[in-house]
């Protein structure tokens, strides 16, 4: 089996759940599927500190060549957990333009409902957002703190 990331199934993967940031247990429980944190954690701390991935946020693309450079060093993981660390990934660590992105990536990245992410592409259409209190103001159904948590890779051009 190859070793290289199909990005269309882990782009699907991405946008299957939204998760607040170090939401879940840093560890599966005996018997339980494993969390998109817990593979990051298994996975990438092997070779290096998780601030180090925290510290460098990247788009999508960005983050797939990093995790195909850590496979290539000898990084081992299964195909299952490259799905779940690409979905954590990107909807933890990836910027994101409130101006420009598609619902889907609004919905992933910004952790809200599809109706949600719906209402940012219709109220953006016939007025862009300036800044991250004119999105919270503007759009109901934000989780706020979800927002703050993530207020350095949000970006309005």
């Amino acid at each position: 089996m190859s070793r290289r990331l199909s990005v269309c199934s882990l782009r699907s993967a991405a946008l299957g759940l939204a998760l607040t940031l170090f939401s879940l247990p840093a560890a599966a429980q005996p018997g339980a599927a494993m969390s998109p944190q817990a593979a990051v954690v298994k996975v990438c701390s092997g070779c290096h500190s998780m601030q180090m991935v925290m510290d460098t946020p990247k788009d999508y693309d960005a983050w797939h060549d990093t995790v195909q450079s850590m496979l290539d060093r000898g990084a081992q993981a299964t195909p299952d957990e490259l799905d779940l660390i690409m979905q954590f990934l990107f909807e933890n660590m990836t910027p994101v333009d409130v101006n420009h992105a598609d619902a889907e990536t609004l919905k992933a990245v910004l952790h809200a409902s599809q109706a949600t992410a719906d209402a940012i592409v219709a109220r953006r259409t016939s007025h862009p957002f300036k800044d991250l209190a004119d999105l919270e103001n503007s759009v109901p159904g934000l989780d706020k703190a979800a927002l703050d948590a993530k207020k350095r890779m949000i970006f309005f051009q």
